[in-house]
């Protein structure tokens, strides 16, 4: 595919903005997918109709609302470094104007916004991901959604998890995360006994020195650290092969599946809170529905209550 005059532009524009190495190959992913989509296109200066057929396209794709919008950011980014530094880099008068101004956020209802998994569909993506075990790969999907339906932690929580941020508190497991917004892994949660066993034994079964929990099998990569399009493409094929395709869920619904659950099981909205590890209580409301006082060990009482859901 032919290069976009953009392409070394965005080159400058990541090299000025002060990110980690992931949001920078993260934004460089997304920048290199518009550019792509102009060429093919035939668009050599893009107008704001062209950003938002762009955006329009990967609507169709049944991506997340909030990819969506991360999408949109860099994009308008850009748009907006050009016609900062239109003059200073003598680009043409096309880049002048931020074509992206008028182009607002997609926007989502909150009945749509947090799509989740039952309890019986918990239950069963558990079980099949288990049963489905053969491969490696295979048992690192099952420990990854296990972890992810049990404790709440964010999927790119999951991506940067590395060995050594296992360790024993109390005789518990835990798992120190690094937090949305976050530069080190300075929080943790808990890891219930059934989540430890399926940990070991994915990585028993390793014998290389990532140091990354989860990591890619493949043969066709050299990147030590998972993949945003990695997880989403994983969790479509589980999805499938535990005969729950067709919920159009994104990864992030196993985080809103365990918020729920939580409460649905008695957890209070200030004990919920403390689980999902929200620093305000309003990102936490959404969730209420039944509020009653009990001692906070929400990830170990919370894969209880999802595997045992069908003897209630």
């Amino acid at each position: 595919m032919p290069i976009h005059p953009l392409n070394h532009l965005v080159k400058d524009y990541l090299s000025e903005k002060d990110m980690t190495k992931e949001s920078f190959d993260l934004y460089q992913t997304i920048l290199k997918q518009y550019t792509d989509f102009l060429v093919t296109n035939n668009i050599e200066f893009a107008k704001t109709s062209d950003v938002i057929s762009y955006i329009d396209s990967i609507k169709k794709r049944d991506y997340s609302v909030s990819w969506i919008n991360l999408q949109l950011t860099a994009i308008k980014g850009l748009y907006r470094y050009l016609s900062d530094n239109q003059i200073r880099y003598g680009l043409s008068i096309e880049y002048a104007f931020d074509i992206t101004l008028s182009i607002k956020n997609v926007q989502s209802s909150r009945e749509n916004n947090r799509p989740l998994l039952t309890i019986e569909q918990a239950k069963q993506l558990i079980i099949k991901t288990k049963e489905n075990r053969r491969y490696i790969w295979q048992y690192r999907d099952h420990a990854m959604i296990y972890l992810m339906l049990t404790t709440g932690i964010r999927g790119v929580e999951v991506r940067r998890a590395k060995k050594k941020d296992l360790s024993v508190l109390n005789d518990q497991l835990i798992l120190y995360v690094q937090g949305k917004g976050r530069d080190a892994s300075d929080e943790y949660v808990k890891i219930p006994k059934g989540v430890e066993g399926a940990l070991n034994d994915y990585l028993d079964k390793r014998e290389d020195k990532n140091p990354y929990i989860f990591i890619s099998h493949s043969m066709h990569t050299d990147k030590l650290m998972l993949s945003r399009t990695f997880f989403n493409s994983m969790f479509k094929r589980v999805l499938k092969a535990s005969g729950l395709d067709g919920l159009n869920l994104t990864p992030h619904a196993l985080r809103h599946t365990a918020a729920t659950a939580n409460l649905l099981r008695g957890e209070s909205l200030e004990q919920t809170r403390q689980f999902m590890r929200h620093s305000k209580v309003t990102s936490t409301m959404i969730y209420a529905h039944h509020l009653k006082e009990k001692n906070l060990d929400s990830e170990n009482e919370l894969e209880s209550f999802i595997l045992n859901s069908d003897e209630k």
